[in-house]
């Protein structure tokens, strides 16, 4: 082949540049680029939003456990729900001792005592969402409870109740009538014996009269039977 020739087939034909020169594909990779940054960014923010909800369901169920057993701290409904049965049925049917240390936690103090060859044991819970020496006793026999007390439950009482509103409470008052009118009291025992109830109900805040005017009223199966009061005026 001549010289010619072949300089000029080498004029005919243009030496390609590569592919990794070219503009278009630069523009590609980037555009690439773009879509898997945009598509790993978009992936982070819904692990995030899950994680957030995540948080969030656990801080609510928290707030409701919270809400639910006051810190941890026995409230008055808690107290009003501990099922008590009669101490001469082996107190069958009223909370095992048991059951009470799960719901209430580990008492403060514990003791045991025999009457009459009947074996009787009171358990102390101090972790009560009351006032100073507020406290929980439950009085078991045969590991069930047959009676029940409150002491020191924090109240705020709007009622002042005097002497002559003392005067004037009648037996046979319901219970529930008496606490609508006058409130809850500071202190309550409940007992089930021989299929007889009794409650007994002190009031310490609101009562006029001196330092340390108080008063008590028992119902007998809910309805009032006996009263006493010292200092009141």
């Amino acid at each position: 082949m001549s010289k010619d020739n072949v300089e000029g087939n080498s004029r005919s034909y243009k030496v390609k540049k590569p592919f990794y020169k070219r503009v278009w594909f630069w523009i590609l990779v980037v555009i690439v680029i773009f879509i898997i940054g945009g598509s790993l960014g978009s992936k982070d923010n819904s692990n995030t939003t899950n994680n957030t909800g995540k948080t969030t369901n656990v801080s609510s169920e928290k707030s409701e456990s919270t809400k639910t057993d006051n810190n941890g701290k026995i409230t008055r409904s808690q107290f009003d729900s501990i099922k008590i049965g009669d101490l001469m049925n082996d107190a069958q049917g009223g909370d095992t001792l048991d059951s009470l240390k799960q719901k209430f936690g580990k008492p403060e103090s514990t003791s045991s005592d025999t009457t009459n060859g009947v074996k009787t044991d009171v358990v102390t819970w101090t972790n009560v969402a009351g006032g100073f020496g507020a406290n929980v006793m439950v009085s078991f026999t045969d590991n069930h409870a047959y009676d029940k007390n409150l002491t020191g439950f924090k109240l705020s009482r709007k009622q002042t109740i005097k002497l002559s509103d003392f005067d004037a409470f009648s037996n046979g008052t319901k219970y529930a009538d008496f606490t609508a009118k006058w409130g809850q009291p500071d202190y309550y025992n409940e007992s089930l014996i021989s299929g007889s109830t009794t409650i007994v109900a002190g009031y310490t805040s609101g009562v006029k009269g001196g330092l340390g005017a108080n008063f008590n009223v028992t119902f007998t199966n809910g309805a009032l039977s006996g009263k006493t009061q010292s200092g009141m005026k």
